[in-house]
């Protein structure tokens, strides 16, 4: 899926929520992160992701990631 494909899917769920970004897979290591005045977090990893699974969990955008083969 592509970050457009992804913007496109995302349109369906409501601007308020908050979207959690879910990766549970330890051959994937955080190269570096940062943190802004509001909590949001960027990170940087050492693989290609792609969101395996979307939904919507207690108010939240819940986003599944998984590492992308090739």
């Amino acid at each position: 899926m592509t970050v457009a494909e992804l913007k496109k899917e995302l349109e369906y769920y409501d601007d308020d929520m908050e979207v959690v970004f879910n990766l549970d897979d330890p051959s994937v290591e955080v190269d570096s992160w940062t943190e802004d005045k509001w909590g949001n977090r960027e990170v940087s990893i050492d693989k290609k992701l792609e969101p395996t699974f979307i939904s919507e969990m207690h108010g939240d955008m819940r986003i599944e990631l998984g590492v992308m083969d090739g």
